[in-house]
């Protein structure tokens, strides 16, 4: 142990004299050139061959440091908890909560399931309305009412303890709704499997569907959520993750950005930093897409069926694993995120991590 210890001390003392080395390095390379590109007259004897040479090698060291950053800051298979969901028949969809708990969906248990911030089952929500239901996918809105997808009744329903029965099914027409999320400005996306694509639509007090815009051209969608800079992403079915802006645009895809091939992309989120996350069930993995830098697989082992994400500001990872009916809750991240002014700022808040 303690010559493991002492290796890993010299590993840190080495990366942190690197990183120093360079940095003096660069200071004195700018305290000597910028004076004389300021003040004198032509490059001396500097060639365009020269500049194109340090352009490709700084490049590839800004790379390289992005990719050493983030290698510190995220972590890989650090299991804390695994909770049982009784009464799902195959854990599939989460939607995380501020307070902490965890809604908990399946599509073979007609209920969703609440689970508190110690991962212990408080509240089920029994879906019937005039008969029951199989919930596929789970969100929340922005004044924290739940909407699942039905896509064996191509119904979307939101759930209002109010009314008799408290499920109401969403104005609109729907085929074969699977993943649904809200985005930034309240708007509720639900993606269509078999017609290839995204409804995005905002709803008024009474449930009634407003303004309407599509999405088309997808192949096999199955799940959808909502990134930092108000756009959106959609999982496709053996196939690739789909980017697109707030206006609905799509501006490109994963496998084409970060050149990563996928087995079955399905369960996916995004934290608040605008990191995606992609659950693989061909390759039982999870696989970070930070927002520079290349992927990082952050769970590698221990899932079966991996089908829906959802993740916490405080570095936590939850996997819906419906093979073996539960949810995991991977560490996932160092430092918890700070209360944004900025999603890309973090700090130190205390992190919450959830208790067996």
């Amino acid at each position: 142990m303690m010559d493991s210890s002492l290796e890993f001390c010299r590993q840190k003392e080495d990366l942190v004299r690197t990183v120093r080395t360079l940095q003096v390095a660069t200071q004195n390379t700018l305290q000597k050139t910028v004076p004389l590109l300021s003040s004198q007259m032509g490059l001396g004897l500097l060639r365009p061959s020269h500049v194109n040479q340090l352009s490709k090698k700084t490049s590839q060291v800004c790379r390289d440091l992005e990719n050493v950053g983030n290698l510190l800051l995220f972590r890989q298979d650090e299991l804390i908890q695994t909770i049982s969901v009784p009464g799902t028949g195959g854990s599939n969809s989460l939607q995380w909560c501020s307070d902490g708990s965890l809604y908990v969906c399946g599509y073979n248990g007609p209920y969703v399931h609440l689970l508190n911030s110690h991962g212990k089952p408080s509240q089920a929500l029994y879906c019937r309305d005039d008969d029951l239901f199989l919930p596929d996918s789970i969100a929340m809105t922005r004044l924290g009412s739940i909407v699942v997808t039905d896509i064996a009744k191509g119904v979307v329903r939101i759930h209002n303890p109010t009314t008799q029965p408290p499920w109401v099914k969403v104005g609109g027409h729907f085929q074969s709704p699977k993943g649904i999320a809200v985005d930034s400005s309240g708007q509720i996306l639900v993606v269509e499997y078999m017609t290839g694509t995204v409804q995005a639509f905002h709803i008024d007090r009474i449930h009634r569907v407003h303004g309407i815009k599509k999405v088309s051209g997808l192949q096999g969608p199955q799940n959808i959520c909502a990134t930092s800079d108000g756009g959106f992403a959609v999982s496709e079915e053996c196939g690739d993750v789909k980017l697109f802006t707030s206006n609905l645009k799509l501006c490109g895809s994963i496998s084409e950005i970060y050149q990563h091939k996928f087995g079955n992309p399905s369960g996916i989120c995004a934290d608040p930093e605008g990191n995606i996350l992609v659950a693989d069930v061909q390759k039982r993995n999870v696989t970070l897409f930070p927002v520079s830098g290349s992927p990082i697989c952050i769970v590698s082992k221990g899932l079966c069926k991996p089908s829906g994400l959802s993740c916490s500001p405080f570095g936590l990872l939850y996997v819906a694993d419906s093979g073996d009916n539960s949810v995991k809750v991977y560490k996932y991240r160092v430092k918890p995120y700070y209360a944004p002014i900025s999603p890309r700022k973090s700090g130190d808040a205390q992190s919450q991590t959830p208790r067996a």
